[in-house]
Parts: structure tokens; C-alpha cells; sequence
């Protein structure tokens, strides 16, 4: 018997864009461009329609106004059909999961084909409510994938975005309240640049666990138990 190898633990090789429409779920704006923006982009080039539901307006963190325009302005860079605010208070999204279950049971109805939601690994706490709640409704037979934003998670998929990256850059400067607050350009780009290290040839990769809606769960500890298998 051999300890686990890395091949059994991280991507190798980058993966297709995951079929459309997508829905993605941001917890404050800008998360969705910090953690999938180069995506995004190449869901654009590709004509896959998006719709972002940005569940809080970031209030702790800015005027609630100037983050909305600037979520607004950053949706039309990224080729986002349709945004959606659902005005949960900031940093209270786990007190309002009853209101935000009932906004994704409607929202699942529609046709979308994957759904986008926070790593379970982020630090945030609004991130990973925003992920639980959804994933207590959404239906099995959807594919999600979980994204991430401040840190590495788990992942078992990666999305080449050498070619979206610069462009990627200038998306996440339109929230210009945000990134003075914290080393967020260098933070993004460190951990984009760390998703290429099993990946040969390419510069800026962004990392993602998929799975069906109703296995994603189990599929994450399943992953997990890999580290301490022999």
C-alpha cells in the first residue's frame, strides 16, 4: 500500500466551460469577478448566457450605492445578461437563510444548466452561507461548482484564463471602493498564478469543485477522505 498521490488529489489538465445558462451566486460584489471574473469572460466569447445574484449589496464594506454601481459596471464588462440583488444585510446572510432558501427555490426553477456558489473553504461567513443555503434546495440533477475567491479550496476542476486575465484585472480595478481596502489585485493573481502548478503552458488558471447538486456534498468528503487513504 502507498500513501495518496497528488495526481488523486488535483487537476492535471485544465477542463471545458461547463454547459450554460449559468447562474452564479455572489455573496457581495465583487466576488464574482474576484473568483471566476477570467470565466466569466470566456463564458462571453462563447456566447453562454450568465445571470449573477449578488445576495448582499456589501454594506459593511462601502457605500451600498457606489456597490451597486460598481457591480453593475463590472456585469456589463463581463458580458452578464442579467444581475439580481436580493438587499440581504451584510455579514447576516446565515440569520436571513430562510429568505435566501426561498429565493433559490424559485431561481432553481429556471432553466439554468450550472449553478456557481462560494468554495465551503472561504473564510467569509456570508460566503459559505451563501453555498449552504443553496445547496439545502438545489435540485440533484444540477451541476454546481464551487468557486473560489480568497482561497484555495478543494477542487477537482481548472479553467485555463491565460488569455482573459489582463482583461480579468481590469474588471476586478472597476471596484475601485474595494481594492483599496485590502491587497485584493495581488491576492486574485497569486492565487490564480498557484492554480497553474500541476498545469504546463499556462500562466492564470482558476480553480473549481463540480459535481451534481444532490452528490456534491458526499463527492466532498469522499475527496477529502483521499488525503488520509493508503
Amino acid at each position: 500500500m502507498a500513501i495518496t498521490t497528488e495526481h488523486a488529489l488535483i487537476p492535471f489538465a485544465t477542463s471545458p466551460l461547463p454547459e450554460g445558462p449559468w447562474l452564479v451566486l455572489a455573496p457581495h460584489p465583487d466576488d464574482e469577478t474576484f473568483g471566476l471574473g477570467g470565466s466569466l469572460l470566456l463564458a462571453k466569447e462563447k456566447d453562454i448566457p450568465v445571470t449573477v445574484v449578488f445576495v448582499t449589496l456589501g454594506e459593511r464594506a462601502g457605500d451600498p450605492a457606489k456597490r451597486r454601481e460598481e457591480a453593475l459596471r463590472a456585469a456589463e464588462a463581463l458580458g452578464v445578461r442579467e444581475v439580481k440583488f436580493l438587499k440581504i444585510p451584510d455579514r447576516k446572510v446565515y440569520e436571513h437563510r430562510y429568505f435566501l432558501i426561498q429565493k433559490c427555490k424559485k431561481l432553481f426553477k429556471e432553466k439554468y444548466k450550472t449553478i456557481f456558489l462560494p468554495s465551503l473553504f472561504e473564510f467569509h461567513p456570508d460566503h459559505r452561507a451563501t453555498t449552504l443555503a443553496a445547496l439545502a434546495v438545489v435540485p440533484f440533477w444540477k451541476e454546481v461548482w464551487l468557486y473560489e475567491i480568497a482561497r484555495q479550496g478543494e477542487i477537482n476542476r481548472l479553467i485555463d484564463i491565460s488569455q482573459k486575465f489582463s482583461a480579468k484585472e481590469r474588471v476586478m480595478r472597476l471596484y475601485a471602493s474595494q481594492i483599496v481596502q485590502n491587497r485584493y489585485l495581488e491576492i486574485v493573481k497569486a492565487l490564480n498564478i498557484a492554480r497553474t502548478y500541476t498545469l504546463e503552458g499556462v500562466t492564470y488558471a482558476e480553480g473549481f469543485f463540480a459535481a451534481r447538486g444532490g452528490l456534491i456534498l458526499r463527492r466532498y468528503a469522499r475527496w477529502l477522505k483521499k488525503y488520509f487513504s493508503f
